[in-house]
This record gives C-alpha cells, sequence and structure tokens, in this order.
C-alpha cells in the first residue's frame, strides 16, 4: 500500500513519523527511534512538504518522549501490565522501549493502518495488532481478560474526534474498568478548529479537523467519579530550547502559557 492512499486521520500519523526520523537522523536528543527511520525511507510519500515545520517536529518529539517516559515508569511498577496504544498508526513505541517484556501489548487502529503496520512492523508473541476502531469496546474485554494492570496509551489522537464523542468514550471506559491508568496528549486549546494554521497539517491535501480540546484538563473529572487527573506535563517546559525564540517568549506569557501548550496527562481510571 502506497501512503499517499491513506485518507486524511490515518494520513497524519505520517506527520509523527517524519519528526521522529528527523530527530534521529540528525543526532537530536529528544528521542531516538531507528524504525522510524526505518520506515521513512520505505514509505511512497513526500515527506519534504513537512521540512518547514519545526515546531511540530520538535513537538511531536517531545510528546513521544514524556509518554515513553510514563510508559516505562508505569511498566517498573507493574511489568505483567497489560498495554494498549490506541490510535497506532505506525509508531514503534513498543520496539523503541526495548521490546519489554509485559503481560502483553496491543497495538490498535483502524484496518488500512493496521495493513500498513503490517508491512513495516512485524507482529511477535507480545506484541500483536487489533484492526478496530477505539469505539468498537470488545478491546476493552481483551484487555481486562488477563486480569492484570492496564495501561492505555493515546497519542495524536483525541484531538480529532467531537467534544461528546471523547467524553462518551472515557464514560465508557470508566464504566467498563474497574481500573486503568490513561497516558494521552492534550491538543492546545487555542489550535481547535485551527487546523490550516497548523505547520505541518496545512500541507496536507485532505488536513484532518481539530475538534477537542480542554482548557483546564481537571474538567475531565467532572465527567464520571472514577477518573482523576494524576500529572501532567506542560510540553514548553521540556522543548530543551529547540523552540523558535518568538515560541519561547511567547511562553512566558502565562495567558499563551495556558492557551498554546499542548500537554501530556495520566489519568486514572479507579
Amino acid at each position: 500500500m502506497e501512503a499517499n492512499q491513506l485518507s486524511a486521520i490515518p494520513e497524519t500519523m505520517l506527520i509523527t513519523l517524519w519528526a521522529k526520523a528527523t530527530e534521529t537522523e540528525n543526532g537530536g536528543k529528544l528521542i531516538h527511534d531507528e524504525k522510524a527511520v526505518e520506515m521513512i525511507r520505505k514509505i511512497d510519500y513526500d515527506f519534504s512538504k513537512f521540512k518547514k515545520a519545526a515546531m511540530s517536529q520538535v513537538g511531536c518529539c517531545v510528546r513521544a518522549s514524556l509518554i515513553d517516559q510514563e510508559t516505562l515508569e508505569f511498566l517498573k511498577n507493574h511489568p505483567d501490565a497489560v498495554v494498549i496504544q490506541l490510535g497506532a498508526g505506525i509508531d514503534a513505541r513498543y520496539q523503541r522501549l526495548g521490546c519489554p517484556q509485559v503481560g502483553h501489548w496491543y497495538d490498535l487502529d483502524l484496518k488500512e493502518a493496521i495493513d500498513l503496520r503490517k508491512q513495516y512492523l512485524g507482529e511477535t508473541e507480545k506484541n500483536t495488532y487489533l484492526s478496530l476502531s477505539m469505539f468498537d469496546y470488545q478491546w476493552v474485554d481483551t484487555v481486562k481478560a488477563s486480569g492484570k494492570p492496564i495501561l492505555i496509551i493515546i497519542e495524536g489522537v483525541l484531538m480529532y474526534f467531537e467534544p461528546n464523542d471523547v467524553k462518551a468514550f472515557f464514560m465508557e471506559l470508566c464504566n467498563r474498568l474497574d481500573g486503568a491508568t490513561v497516558l494521552m496528549d492534550m491538543l492546545a486549546y487555542m489550535l481547535v478548529k485551527q487546523e490550516r494554521k497548523h505547520d505541518a497539517l496545512k500541507k496536507m491535501e485532505k488536513a484532518a479537523k481539530f475538534k477537542w480540546s480542554e482548557l483546564h484538563t481537571r474538567d475531565m473529572e467532572a465527567w464520571h467519579t472514577k477518573l482523576h487527573l494524576a500529572k501532567e506535563y506542560f510540553m514548553s517546559d521540556h522543548e530543551q530550547g529547540r523552540f523558535p525564540l518568538w515560541a519561547r517568549l511567547m511562553y512566558k506569557i502565562p495567558y499563551f502559557y495556558t492557551h498554546m501548550n499542548q500537554r501530556i496527562v495520566r489519568l486514572e481510571i479507579k
């Protein structure tokens, strides 16, 4: 399958692939992902269109690095956990983290993304793929079956869904799960409906739309009594001086720090 045959939402996974491959090839310190480098050389797609998307390149790598760190911390405390990455695309997190010997690691996405994933990232005994929508909740029964601690990773996905759909999704998780940890990113609040101003998405012919964010992550706790905010990172605190000067100055203003900052969030369902 050629990458340019993908629909708008799966095509966005190529932005993050490009960002991590670029960081690795340039010897950057934010993230190291040899699989991303391998894949970008094999996929038939014009990645050069993103070469000026500096903010996205750094942001994607900071986001992935922070989620990697939180994942490793979780697995240190729960080595037998079941991990599921929703909307996994062709992200090589399992490989990037050294193929941890977890209870099991599932990567879930729509069929066209999983088909592409199988071409470049083979399944293993511990890491298998689910060709499903994240809203097809049979995956919940799959991860519950072992009775082990559950980690749910959702990166670069939720911002493309309507607010009511995101809320309903978390309510379903709370109703179906007795306990789980969720690692996710939160789109900068001011970017909702502003995808055409995004430095990478605006380069795509079929740009996906930014539909959801929360200004205050803790407001999600009101959705269900079992949903709790455990930790939150503001990404501008972790960019290591790589954002353009104008952006670093902007983030020093409290309003823009809260409204224009992407976040990494750890939620607990309990």
